[in-house]
């Protein structure tokens, strides 16, 4: 248990200590009477970070005892967490499995209190919203990639090995990332045409850069099918794994159609500023 629990310290400690260090460093070399870097240094902010510090740690327990469940344990076996860590310890999958998720949620925690610290609350939300929905935004854009390249293959693969669950799998992401991404880009046209942004907040270069960006009807259209092609390449590789490859063309079509649009959006993209 002792290996065990100086993994997880160890997880924990790589993923926070970067962020106390950064506002440390940064306050003495900007100094505290800089109020245009550091105005938000105060009390409110301390709540603000430990508040959400919380909520993180909550959100990491839930995904870490979903995890384990992926693993073979009960999601109450979370309080066990350094235990079972001791026992997998030459599984490198599953070590390296939680070490990545302390990171990813410690990683997008420092970058909101990081936010919070040098813009205020209000543009730091818009901040983390701004680069989620990038990210996001990109994914769209690799799938017709990825579903030609990996999908289609692992498809042929493990298909022919009768792993159907592992394809099951890859193609319900494909389907659930491309849904998402479909109800991300309404929300965000509906903004873009219909909010009212802020004069002070329109200026903050990334979450304008997405407004301006679905606004433009040619790329929101182009966006628009790439992820409806995604959803569709989802459903089809998901329903082959179970009525055969007589599907399998129509994923290929989809794939290559898919490919064309990107490319053709992808030629736009590359001549704006977002």
């Amino acid at each position: 248990m002792r290996r065990g629990f100086r993994y997880l310290l160890n997880s924990l400690l790589i993923s926070l200590l970067p962020w106390p260090i950064l506002w440390l460093v940064s306050f003495s070399y900007f100094g505290g009477d800089n109020t245009e870097i550091f105005g938000s240094f105060n009390l409110t902010w301390l709540l603000s970070a430990l508040a959400s510090f919380l909520i993180v740690s909550a959100i990491l327990a839930f995904n870490l005892a979903r995890l384990l469940e992926r693993w073979g344990y009960s999601k109450k076996n979370i309080v066990r967490l350094p235990e079972i860590l001791d026992e997998n310890s030459e599984n490198v999958n599953f070590l390296k499995a939680v070490r990545e998720s302390v990171h990813y949620h410690f990683t997008f925690w420092g970058v909101y209190v990081t936010g919070f610290l040098v813009y205020g609350p209000v543009k730091s939300a818009l901040f983390v919203i701004s680069i989620v929905a990038k990210v996001i935004l990109l994914s769209p854009l690799m799938l017709p990639f990825f579903v030609l390249v990996v999908g289609i293959p692992a498809f042929l693969y493990f298909t022919s090995k009768g792993e159907l669950n592992k394809v099951m799998g890859l193609f319900a992401w494909i389907f659930w990332v491309s849904l998402a991404f479909l109800v991300l880009l309404g929300v965000l046209r509906f903004v873009a045409l219909h909010a009212s942004v802020p004069g002070g907040y329109s200026d903050f270069g990334t979450f304008r850069g997405l407004l301006l960006l679905v606004e433009d009807y040619p790329i929101f259209k182009g966006l628009f099918l790439l992820s409806t092609l995604g959803v569709l390449s989802g459903i089809t590789g998901y329903l082959g794994t179970r009525y055969g490859k007589l599907l399998l063309l129509a994923l290929l079509v989809i794939g290559i159609v898919s490919v064309f649009v990107d490319v053709r959006l992808l030629g736009v993209l590359v001549v704006i500023e977002w």
